[in-house]
């Protein structure tokens, strides 16, 4: 009896469904107040529009941060007393299903001097990553058979059985990330949508097969 030993793989793709993204407002000023206070509205309104975008079904889900508040001494000039400044921040996180309202969402923000828009991340629902996970495993497992098959052929063995199957470590597959570049906002006219291309994500699938055969013949 000889012992095959395999990796199968598989990959398999679809287009991106969920895009999240995440605008933090953020302002620096001399004082604490006004600091906060302009970060306060801004963060405000980002939450409004959160809700409204979950609400009419364009938004899977969002969550919002607090508002935190630092500040650091700035140097001014030689011989001059340092500067404090203050600078307060918070953030929205949005997951949208809907493309155009996220695009249409980032260019009414992205032009405001206290919104700061973050990469987009893009991803599948939890039905098609299921789906396309459950068709990668198959396929990883067909991939390791028909290797196992020309080994054996090409030993002068018999065909093999399969012995035990594992699945091996793996590292989750980073999201696939899409950049804002601040030069375009800033270039777009106030209101105007931006337009996303998600394109594909891939599910990948790894399997260890062990393999028994006999030589040709027995």
């Amino acid at each position: 009896m000889v012992e095959i030993t395999v990796c199968g793989r598989a990959v398999e793709r679809a287009s991106a469904e969920l895009a999240t993204v995440t605008v933090q407002s953020r302002w620096s000023a001399a004082s604490a107040k006004d600091a906060m206070q302009a970060v306060a509205d801004a963060h405000a309104r980002l939450v409004r529009d959160a809700e409204a975008h979950a609400a009419s079904g364009a938004a899977e889900s969002w969550h919002a941060d607090r508002v935190w508040l630092s500040h650091h001494e700035e140097w001014v000039g030689e011989g001059e007393p340092r500067r404090c400044v203050h600078t307060a921040s918070a953030a929205v996180t949005v997951r949208f299903r809907d493309v155009e309202a996220l695009g249409t969402w980032i260019g009414s923000v992205g032009v405001h001097a206290t919104h700061e828009v973050g990469g987009i991340e893009w991803s599948l629902s939890e039905a098609t990553e299921r789906e396309r996970s459950r068709a990668a495993r198959s396929r990883a497992i067909a991939d390791a058979v028909e290797r196992a098959a020309d080994y054996a052929a090409a030993a002068g063995l018999g065909a093999p059985a399969v012995d035990a199957i594992r699945e091996p470590d793996a590292a989750p597959p980073e999201p696939r990330a899409a950049r804002l570049a601040p030069m375009a906002l800033e270039a777009a006219d106030p209101g105007a949508a931006i337009s996303f291309a998600a394109g594909e994500l891939e599910v990948h699938a790894a399997v260890e097969v062990r393999f028994l055969a006999e030589p040709a013949g027995r």
